[in-house]
């Protein structure tokens, strides 16, 4: 999974000239609007959500050629609008799309694909590599990563998730709240997204040691995530405290050696069978259990299966059977073939 967001970003970003590519971390916003013509404007707040992605600081309407982000006065809005010409880039190149049809999760793949766009825009391979020099990925390493660029602490996690060896997630939660703020995952090369895995408006589970920790503090053990629904895994973290945020890096894998015994575990990934729905005007290719009754999967966006939009569709006949029909089975009078 992590090779298939490596190749898509590479081929988005190959849509866009070098020489702009260079400019954008430098002025993102002149960019988006002198070199590549979109239409960028701030707005007091978005209301809108992408899928698995949680409430958006931007928001694209890609046939217009038009941005919208909120205006935050601070880098954010440098990852926001880097974020958002990831999805007008990706929008230009149809072999991506194609890539990700018919992969599990596409979803969160595609904001995947963006958010490693944005973190090569706004802090490139050179440069992670020239201040991150240790094989072993650190919490710390995010702060060392802001305080050296010009990056958000968003771009900076998803900079330094790039880097894990296997799978885990780089997450950051703000101080006195038990939230995730941040949070960028790698997936298992081989078994793709796990079951359990932290997401940004996840509170941090019940007794989790992030909890605990206070400023100035450093935290690195064996311990676990918990999903809302109750599912839990088992994980390794390293964290690290200020005054302002607590940054802390899961990896399936013991990187750090925080402990000598490390028992075997048996890490669940998303079972579900693969779905696809024609419904509001696109394709939707997700993992889901499907409708008992009609045996196709419910639209991620109206909810519905193909027997709840039929059932939505129909109407009463007006004679005195009291059933329901779709419209072209009743006459002009509203009457059903049993009651002309």
């Amino acid at each position: 999974m992590t090779r298939v967001v490596e190749e898509c970003a590479a081929i988005a970003l190959a849509g866009l000239a070098d020489e702009i590519a260079a400019r954008f971390a430098g002025d993102p916003l002149g960019t988006l609007r002198n070199d590549i013509k979109l239409t960028v404007r701030a707005v007091d707040h978005l209301d809108d959500a992408r899928a698995d992605g949680g409430v958006c600081d931007g928001v694209s309407y890609l046939n217009d050629g038009v941005i919208l982000y909120r205006s935050t006065g601070n880098r954010r809005e440098n990852f926001t609008l880097a974020h958002e010409l990831g999805h007008w880039l990706v929008d230009q190149a149809d072999a991506i799309y194609d890539a990700l049809a018919d992969l599990d999760d596409a979803a969160k793949l595609l904001e995947s694909v963006c958010d490693r766009i944005a973190r090569l825009l706004l802090l490139p391979d050179d440069r992670l590599t020239s201040v991150v020099t240790t094989t072993a990925v650190e919490a710390r390493h995010v702060t060392d990563l802001y305080d050296a660029t010009n990056a958000s602490i968003h771009a900076c996690v998803i900079a330094l998730k790039d880097r894990l060896p296997g799978l885990g997630a780089v997450l950051v939660t703000r101080c006195g709240e038990d939230e995730v703020l941040y949070a960028s995952v790698r997936p298992d090369d081989e078994h793709g997204w796990p079951k359990v895995y932290p997401w940004p408006g996840q509170p941090l589970p019940t007794a989790h040691p992030l909890r605990n920790i206070r400023p100035g503090g450093t935290l690195r053990q064996r311990t676990f995530w918990t999903m809302p629904w109750g599912e839990r895994a088992d994980f390794y973290i390293d964290a690290v405290a200020d005054s302002r945020r607590t940054i802390a890096v899961l990896s399936a894998d013991d990187l750090w050696q925080a402990v000598r015994f490390h028992p075997t575990t048996r890490r669940e990934f998303d079972q579900r069978p693969e779905l696809a729905v024609n419904c509001c005007g696109q394709l939707h290719k997700f993992r889901g259990w499907p409708c008992g009754t009609c045996g196709e999967g419910y639209c991620p966006t109206c909810g519905n299966c193909r027997c709840q939009k039929q059932m939505a569709a129909e109407v009463l006949c007006a004679g005195s059977c009291f059933m329901q029909y779709l419209p072209h089975l009743l006459d002009k009078n509203g009457l059903c073939e049993a009651c002309r």
